[in-house]
């Protein structure tokens, strides 16, 4: 299905959406559910207007057809994060592929975008949209205002990709299942935005003499890279540290304390995050049982699963699944 999508203001795509999607409802949150044909697909695409200016669109849907969007944003700062589902996009004659597991940030003004999104594959996405202006007033009276704003301009017609880490998991997802109603979960979620703007530019507003990485050379930040892909690549029967170290030739020390400097998080932690983020996809996807999941990502006994999963959500995989459902 091809739609053409002109956002003039920040709540402006959601809008547009509408008119393709018709079902739309409210609730007496302020929050409104755009809510998919069975002819579309199932799921919905919700938005709540945190204040003038600022919104969260929450995406969970399966399409029947693919969708073909060309939307102009007349003027927007934009924060995401995919959970799952691969979407291309287009922008001054660039091809840009969404990345499960990722977030991107970008700012346009006058700016057309074309995304492609396919049938048959479960989208489940996040989208903190805002004006400049906007994030500027966050920081209004502030030794950062002027590092914020010379990181707006330098960002301006820009797509990056965020630097993965444990603090935008939990903040995205915890905007997701936020448990709280009406005014309260406006300010629950504003509160999640400014936790995640903060990650977004903590890069960029660190002190000099501390940036990431300070200590590793290039040629080993290409290992520690190519380090976190052979775990990514081999979640169900990870390498020990000292094999890791050895393929990427690495000596054990530089790999650990390089990887938490560089990741923010321990080789362990990314091995158990993977894992745990890969159960959740296996149960939602795939409706594989809790023990089916946790075979599937390498847990022998699904209690150490099951333990490790509640650790990181604060829930059971089963309360997990029916809350995602709900």
């Amino acid at each position: 299905m091809e739609q053409i999508i002109r956002s003039d203001t920040i709540h402006g795509y959601f809008d547009g959406l509408s008119a393709y999607v018709a079902d739309c409802g409210m609730e007496d949150s302020g929050e409104q559910h755009l809510v998919l044909s069975p002819l579309l697909g199932e799921g919905s695409i919700s938005r709540l207007k945190i204040r003038q200016g600022v919104e969260v669109v929450i995406t969970d849907m399966v399409l029947e057809e693919e969708w073909d969007q060309y939307i102009h944003e007349k003027q927007v700062l934009e924060i995401n994060y995919c959970f799952s589902g691969l979407t291309d996009c287009y922008y001054r004659g660039n091809r840009f592929k969404s990345s499960e597991q990722s977030g991107n940030v970008y700012s346009v003004e006058d700016g057309d975008f074309r995304l492609v999104k396919q049938s048959k594959q479960r989208y489940q996405f996040v989208e903190i949209r805002m004006s400049p202006e906007q994030m500027l007033r966050y920081f209004e009276h502030t030794d950062d205002y002027r590092s914020v704003e010379n990181w707006l301009e330098g960002q301006m017609g820009r797509i990056s990709p965020l630097q993965d880490c444990v603090e935008l998991k939990r903040a995205v997802t915890e905007i997701v299942r936020s448990p709280y109603r009406r005014s309260l979960k406006k300010l629950h979620m504003e509160s999640k935005i400014m936790e995640i703007i903060l990650l977004v530019l903590e890069p960029y507003t660190r002190a000099p003499d501390s940036p990431p990485g300070a200590f590793l050379k290039k040629h080993d930040i290409e290992k520690l890279y190519a380090a976190k892909g052979i775990i990514a690549e081999r979640l169900e029967n990870p390498l020990s540290l000292r094999e890791l170290a050895r393929v990427t030739e690495l000596n054990e020390f530089k790999l650990k304390k390089g990887f938490k400097q560089l990741f923010g998080m321990t080789v362990f932690e990314y091995v158990r995050d993977r894992r745990l983020e890969k159960g959740v996809l296996l149960m939602q996807v795939e409706q594989l049982n809790v023990g089916e999941a946790a075979a599937a990502v390498g847990y022998n006994n699904p209690s150490n699963f099951s333990a490790a999963f509640y650790k990181k959500y604060g829930c059971t995989p089963a309360q997990y699944v029916k809350l995602q459902k709900q």
